[in-house]
């Protein structure tokens, strides 16, 4: 998200821009849709929205709204399947769960979007039903020059099969989004004996116990409050421009260059994805996509060689 240009991101003069200040915002509906159907802000939006059943053959083996929703534990939410293996468990059906799941729609709910993961799933067939909000904020690029320094001395350090490769990409995903997101909250931690330590377990706050010695166990309390630094329309563009660059290989490179009968999602997050893949009976389990790719891709990609080295030979000549 560093404003380097780059042609898999077909909006914003195909740039990926940082949120900067907030320039303005509206609950007026018209105002909203103009911004979506421009393209040429960066913003957040609050709408609802759902796929038609006429997408459905290419999207329901993985449906690209991610979200981390409450659901009730009912057999016409969840499923006959999974509401059977439930019970067949006695695992508890009457209270809700908060879950990591993928979507069609927007579970009749407002949802938040940044633009470039909305405009994917518009490109993809989203239909918007109702709008809420929307914020449009400045395109930052300070960034960028950070970025391609440390990328130049990234690949430097590569070339020269050093290991300080790791180093320079660990500065560049912490020093934006990352995981540093999820560690700006940190559990309080007590020394305490037996005692405090039985009645710090019955607290509805305590997250963990380790035994130090004898008497004494360090145990973890989730605090009250917390200090974040990280602004919330950092937080947001990081989260949903993540979950833009997997879709985007998902969608526009995956289901165009592979055979989509041969492979199957088995498990997907959103920073990894399991895949079961009928692959060469003849090969191991190493053989990763070779044997699954279209005729037609290696085609283009043959011919994008060929082109390629007719170039290098003409400069040569020339």
């Amino acid at each position: 998200y560093s404003s380097v240009k780059n042609e898999n991101i077909p909006y914003t003069d195909n740039r990926m821009y940082m949120a900067g200040r907030s320039r303005f915002y509206s609950e007026k509906p018209y105002v909203i849709k103009n911004c979506i159907d421009q393209r040429k802000d960066i913003f957040v939006a609050k709408v609802k929205g759902y796929f038609p059943k006429s997408e459905y053959n290419n999207l329901l083996a993985l449906p690209p709204i991610i979200r981390n929703i409450e659901i009730q534990n009912k057999e016409e939410v969840i499923g006959e399947c999974m509401y059977s293996q439930a019970q067949k468990h006695s695992l508890p059906m009457t209270k809700k769960d908060r879950k990591l799941t993928t979507l069609l729609d927007t579970n009749d709910q407002f949802m938040v979007f940044n633009n470039y993961y909305l405009w994917l799933l518009i490109d993809l067939g989203f239909i918007i039903t109702d709008y809420k909000a929307i914020t449009v904020f400045e395109k930052n690029t300070a960034y960028e020059p950070f970025v391609r320094t440390m990328m130049n001395l990234r690949i430097q350090s590569i070339l020269a099969g050093s290991t300080k490769e790791k180093f320079y990409k660990l500065i560049i995903n912490s020093s934006y989004g990352y995981d540093t997101l999820n560690t700006e909250k940190f559990g309080k931690i007590k020394m305490l004996d037996k005692a405090g330590t039985f009645i710090a377990q019955h607290h509805p706050n305590h997250i963990g116990t380790k035994r130090i010695s004898a008497n004494t166990f360090a145990v973890q309390l989730k605090p009250k409050t917390a200090n974040c630094f990280t602004s919330i329309q950092s937080g947001v563009f990081t989260l949903d421009n993540a979950k833009y660059w997997y879709l985007n290989y998902i969608y526009n490179f995956m289901y165009k260059c592979l055979d989509r009968k041969r492979f199957h999602f088995v498990l997907a997050d959103t920073d990894s994805i399991y895949i079961s893949i009928s692959g060469d009976p003849t090969k191991d389990c190493h053989q990763q996509f070779e044997a699954i790719v279209k005729d037609r891709y290696l085609d283009l990609v043959l011919k994008m060689k060929v082109m390629n080295l007719r170039h290098q030979v003409q400069s040569a000549i020339q």
